[in-house]
């Protein structure tokens, strides 16, 4: 046998080899992913989760989002109102602190991957698709657990502004920025690089070891239990504090400023896109999917589209509509209500959830 040729044998062997070592190395990190449990994710990410998994067929109804859910939206009270209007409801308040797009939708899709049997109304937080992680917060595991490529896709076509249509082109013109550009597209750049970095951390199981010994061995005292599903043991912790006076001043001055902004501010093609998904999932296990906007200060420009949404939009975010919500009496800031505001609060989605339920349009 010629020189060359055993050389070409020795490359084809190789290159055979390495495809092999890569193929079984991929298919054991896709099979690690399927029987590890949930992992161990600070924040009460976790801790929620399990209980919900243990008790997922209890719960007719259930409210996804950050902390303008978590410490927002009462069960108990949600419950009461739908119960005196003879549309009995059991909700459960998965909302988490400093949970947004892209991870509500991943947590969501594992929440109904439990199959909750019983599972009729599903009320998601609707907001801004976000992008930006502060540089504390890149290293927790809070924003790798859901870096799987349906998420990091849609955050990767976003960043390079590629449109949502099954063809992935990405806009050349912002390529060109994001390469050539040392200011404004540096922090793209350095974004682009986490996310693919998130992505390949998340397929190869990184740091997921610790998660079998700890879905064994932890124990839930009582008193920490309450900590994160509250008193109740439905997903709701109350925050009764109140704005000082120079707190309510500074708010009053940021909720007129937003009032008077001019124009609306739509959601983008991405985030659009992310609810769709979630809406298709919610669906598919044969419930509802109700969109909510909370009476957040941030919030008060978003605009209702006509068309387009991924479904029925319960909008709280005008002042001049629910100016109750909006007192400053009732605030803890901007963003958050107190006790008795988060229970009004309540009790005005649940009004409106069943004069929506009576009327079919939820559908």
């Amino acid at each position: 046998m010629s020189h060359q040729a055993t050389r070409r044998r020795t490359f084809i062997g190789g290159v055979t080899n390495s495809v092999i070592g890569v193929t079984a190395f991929l298919i054991t990190c896709i099979g690690l992913r399927a029987v590890l449990p949930f992992p161990k994710i600070d924040g009460g990410v976790s801790q929620k989760f399990r209980f919900f998994a243990a008790h997922k067929d209890e719960f007719d109804t259930l409210f996804i989002g950050s902390s303008r859910i978590y410490f927002q939206i009462s069960p108990a009270v949600f419950d009461h109102v739908t119960r005196e209007s003879g549309l009995p409801t059991r909700s459960f308040n998965f909302g988490i602190g400093g949970m947004y797009l892209p991870e509500t939708a991943y947590l969501l899709e594992q929440i109904l991957n439990l199959k909750p049997r019983n599972l009729k109304w599903v009320f998601v937080e609707y907001d801004e698709l976000q992008t930006k992680w502060s540089p504390e917060n890149q290293t927790s595991r809070r924003a790798l657990y859901w870096a799987d490529w349906k998420r990091v896709s849609l955050l990767l076509r976003k960043l390079t502004d590629a449109g949502t249509a099954p063809l992935w082109l990405p806009n050349l013109a912002k390529l060109r920025d994001i390469v050539l550009r040392q200011n404004d597209d540096k922090s793209t750049r350095s974004l682009l690089t986490f996310y693919a970095g998130q992505f390949e951390k998340n397929y190869t199981n990184v740091a997921r070891a610790a998660d079998v010994p700890d879905y064994f061995l932890s124990r839930d005292t009582k008193e920490r239990r309450a900590s994160y599903l509250g008193a109740a043991s439905d997903g709701y912790v109350t925050r009764p504090n109140r704005m000082s006076p120079g707190q309510a001043a500074a708010y009053e001055r940021g909720l007129a400023a937003a009032i008077a902004q001019a124009g609306t501010r739509p959601l983008s093609p991405y985030t659009v896109e992310a609810y769709r998904q979630c809406a298709t999932e919610v669906r598919n296990i044969g419930a509802t999917p109700i969109f909510l906007i909370t009476p957040s200060t941030t919030q008060i420009n978003i605009a209702i589209e006509s068309t387009g949404t991924p479904g029925v939009v319960m909008a709280f975010n005008d002042p001049r509509t629910y100016p109750s919500l909006f007192r400053t009496s009732v605030r803890r800031d901007g963003q958050h209500l107190t006790k008795s505001g988060a229970e009004e609060f309540t009790r005005i989605v649940a009004a409106n959830f069943v004069e929506l339920a009576r009327a079919g349009g939820s559908k």
